[in-house]
């Protein structure tokens, strides 16, 4: 990772640097990985433009101004704004003439790195202006930092580093959505409930008496929310109790069954067989910890 370029161009500042990487085998096998990083602060215009890139590419805009074209729309950007693309698809950035910007970005593969992006456009324009901005801004310059190594050590911590701006990301994008749309109290409400009546009888019928709405609305717009529907989210809120009541006591798995709403055991069973692809059982086996012999 000892690749430095320090030549840029006469509409780049000189403290500009930029970091290339080619990442080892198991890097590219498991590891989010950088391919680039660097931080620029313009003198004047500058644009970049490219397409068929198998790299996805942060930026945060730490002053100035200037826009990103992206799938023929044009985002404006200013100091603390970002964006996260897939660089497969035509895009170009430009600056401000008159407020050239100032940049700090990171080019990046591997690992989920396009599960995140997928996540992150179905939620969210490939702009916006996250609330964790200087958070965001620490871990770059972190990886700019820990990318002047070239070993194991380094590949590890460029991971931990991009995974933690991902996770960044999406909690602000997603925080932003659920404000924004109408029914997020709603829903979080519905959630609450059920926090609180998870092993009592299930209706969806009944909740949707409960809040008002038809349960058609209640079940999209809580599957909206959350990525889960009530019925899934009630069974899974189930099963990790029984998890704890069959690692941590006595009861037999009828009563563990009655305990946490399943009501008789075969049917537990199953829940469990298809979230944990083993029955109830097999998992007190597994998970209980052994008796010290007598």
């Amino acid at each position: 990772m000892n690749d430095f370029f320090d030549k840029f161009p006469d509409s780049y500042a000189e403290t500009s640097r930029r970091i290339l990487h080619t990442p080892s085998t198991l890097a590219r096998r498991t590891f989010f990985y950088v391919q680039e990083a660097g931080y620029l602060k313009l003198k004047k215009s500058h644009i970049s433009q490219r397409k068929n890139l198998d790299s996805y590419l942060l930026v945060l805009v730490l002053s100035g101004s200037g826009s990103l074209t992206y799938k023929d729309t044009v985002y404006p950007l200013k100091k603390n704004t970002c964006f996260f693309i897939n660089c497969m698809i035509p895009y170009h950035h430009q600056s401000s003439e008159t407020d050239p910007w100032e940049l700090i970005w990171v080019h990046f593969n591997g690992a989920t790195s396009g599960e995140y992006h997928s996540y992150y456009s179905s939620v969210s324009p490939p702009a916006f202006t996250p609330r964790s901005f200087p958070l965001m801004q620490e871990k770059m310059e972190a990886l700019l930092s820990v990318n002047s190594g070239a070993d194991l050590t380094c590949e590890i911590n460029s991971s931990r580093l991009i995974m933690d701006l991902l996770s960044l990301l999406l909690q602000d994008v997603t925080n932003l959505r659920e404000e924004k749309h109408p029914s997020h109290m709603k829903m979080t409400e519905v959630r609450q409930y059920l926090d609180q009546h998870y092993t009592d009888k299930f209706s969806l019928e009944e909740l949707s008496l409960r809040f008002y709405l038809s349960k058609y609305h209640l079940s999209r717009e809580f599957k909206n929310h959350f990525g889960i529907t009530p019925n899934h989210y009630v069974i899974t809120k189930r099963i990790t109790y029984a998890k704890k009541l069959l690692r941590f006591s006595e009861y037999s798995l009828e009563e563990i069954a009655g305990i946490c709403g399943f009501y008789d055991a075969s049917y537990m069973n199953r829940q469990f067989r298809k979230s944990e692809g083993i029955c109830a059982s097999q998992f007190r086996k597994k998970w209980r910890a052994s008796q010290p012999p007598k």
